[in-house]
């Protein structure tokens, strides 16, 4: 059986970016092995000073660690270690300001590096080493980024998908992940939660469609 990482920042009380989560939950109930990550409960460590110089000993100079600097670094391969043991990755969230949340961007900065989830070429350039993994990316926005101006100010969904394609992430059509967004939440106050119930059966058909999942 696969298995997939739910990777989810809700921690709004009732959280519409949760809904959407369950919706997935209850599509693929007993296909697939879930591995759950709540980044509210438990938050990817940040990089700073003494985590980051000892990521780039290791990754990029090629240096043995001690056994202080590899603890330094464990909860850091914990994370890895559940990202590339799955085959699926479903990542979910709130707009925050245009952009992905800080406590996600944390985590895709953990799990984008050298050596593991891409590598350096020779001949210069990057290569992913992620093939043959799929993501989808469930999301939800006060605004509705669906149409121009608005379009342009939604710095999440490339972000997420420029990452997961650097890593290697592949789908349909060349796009490298698929996103999912509950748009508008805001803006349209009094259509909450017809808008949600819809994107919750657009996750519901996407996953019981596509052969990637």
């Amino acid at each position: 059986m696969s298995k997939t990482l739910v990777v989810s920042y809700t921690p709004s009380f009732e959280s519409n970016t949760k809904k959407l989560v369950d919706a997935y939950l209850q599509a693929t109930a007993d296909t697939t092995d879930i591995i759950h990550l709540d980044l509210v409960k438990d938050p990817a460590p940040l990089l700073l000073e003494k985590n980051l110089n000892t990521l780039l000993k290791r990754n990029f100079m090629g240096k043995e660690l001690t056994p202080a600097e590899s603890e330094t670094l464990s909860d850091i391969d914990l994370l890895m270690r559940q990202f590339k043991e799955a085959d699926r990755i479903v990542l979910a969230f709130p707009m925050y300001n245009f952009s992905v949340p800080a406590s996600v961007k944390a985590w895709i900065d953990t799990i984008i590096q050298n050596g593991q989830t891409f590598k350096i070429k020779e001949e210069g350039g990057y290569e992913g080493l992620c093939q043959g993994k799929h993501a989808l990316i469930l999301m939800t926005t006060g605004g509705d980024y669906a149409k121009e101006p608005e379009k342009s100010m939604d710095f999440a969904t490339p972000l997420i998908q420029t990452c997961m394609g650097f890593m290697g992430f592949m789908g349909f059509m060349g796009i490298t992940s698929h996103v999912i967004t509950a748009g508008g939440l805001n803006q349209y106050m009094d259509s909450v939660d017809e808008i949600v119930s819809r994107t919750q059966q657009q996750v519901t058909q996407y996953v019981k469609n596509s052969p990637l999942w």
